[in-house]
Parts: structure tokens; C-alpha cells; sequence
């Protein structure tokens, strides 16, 4: 039943790129992608001796789909809160260039839809699970889950099409 530490190296390696792809799409911040990823895993370091090899997968996509959530609950509340001006971040000029247009137009995209439909179409678009168990995962049913991916790029192709120059 313990998982070895192999395996979940394996993991790691299976999973890194699906993962960060998931949550950039989240965040638009590869540090803090990282940084999530990095905390999946050592929770699952920490419970390896309990986790069974069969489940682990499973778990490690809750685990991040969990602390995601939890970084973008908390994103929000920190927008409500006044900041001193000293440390309100200016808009950085270098950052709209790392961006191309098409890239900007993307995730304002994505930023308006509700986090349900954008973490569906994400899951489905990165995570490489079958739709069974991303609808299990969330814990909604299949057709759910089929109903939100195709509100969400309806939406997506409607916001870029009014994007357009």
C-alpha cells in the first residue's frame, strides 16, 4: 500500500507539465505556478507512506485543483483589502511585452469566465485525465461537467471575437 519513493517521483515527472500548464492558465504567474506544485508535492511526500500507487494521481490532481482554489479565494480578498500606496504594485511595462497580443486577449478571456467553467475547461484541456474522473474529481456528473466545458469556450470564442481589432 505505501507508496515508494520512485513512484512518486514518477509522478512528478508524469504530472509536472499537465499541472503547470492547469494552473498557469490560473494564475498567468510561473513562479507562483511552481510554487503550487512544489506544495502539492510535499504533501504527498509527507502522506507517501499512506497513499496507494493506484490512487496517486488521483489525489495529486485534487490536491492541486484544492490549492488552487484556495490561492484564488485568496487573490480575491486580498483586492478588498487597502493597501499603502508604497506597496501597490505600478503597472510594469515589461510585462505587457512578455505577452503577445493574442496571448493578453487569451487570458482576459479566461479571467471572465466563472472560475467553474474556466477550472472544467482547464482540467480538460491540460490535465490529460479521462472526463469520468475530472467530473469525479469535481464532483459533478459527466454531462456537468460536458455542459460547462461547452458554455465555457462558447464564451471563450465570444470574448474573442469582441477582443478583435
Amino acid at each position: 500500500m505505501a507508496l515508494s519513493d520512485d513512484e512518486l517521483e514518477a509522478a512528478y515527472r508524469r504530472l509536472e507539465r499537465p499541472m503547470f500548464n492547469y494552473l498557469y492558465r490560473w494564475f498567468w504567474d510561473a513562479a507562483q505556478c511552481e510554487d503550487l506544485l512544489h506544495d502539492a508535492f510535499e504533501r504527498l511526500w509527507k502522506l507517501r507512506r499512506r497513499i496507494d500507487a493506484s490512487s496517486l494521481d488521483a489525489l495529486a490532481w485534487t490536491t492541486v485543483i484544492n490549492l488552487a482554489r484556495n490561492q484564488h479565494a485568496a487573490r480575491k480578498r486580498w483586492r478588498w483589502l487597502p493597501l499603502p500606496e508604497a506597496l501597490v504594485a505600478r503597472d510594469d511595462p515589461s510585462q505587457a511585452l512578455e505577452l503577445d497580443w493574442r496571448d493578453q486577449r487569451l487570458r482576459q478571456a479566461l479571467d471572465q469566465l466563472p472560475a467553474r467553467s474556466r477550472e472544467v475547461l482547464l482540467l480538460e484541456l491540460f490535465s490529460g485525465l479521462e472526463r469520468a474522473e475530472i467530473a469525479r474529481q469535481l464532483g459533478i456528473a459527466e454531462g456537468t461537467l460536458a455542459s460547462r466545458k461547452h458554455q465555457a469556450i462558447a464564451r471563450i470564442q465570444s470574448l474573442l471575437k469582441e477582443s478583435e481589432p
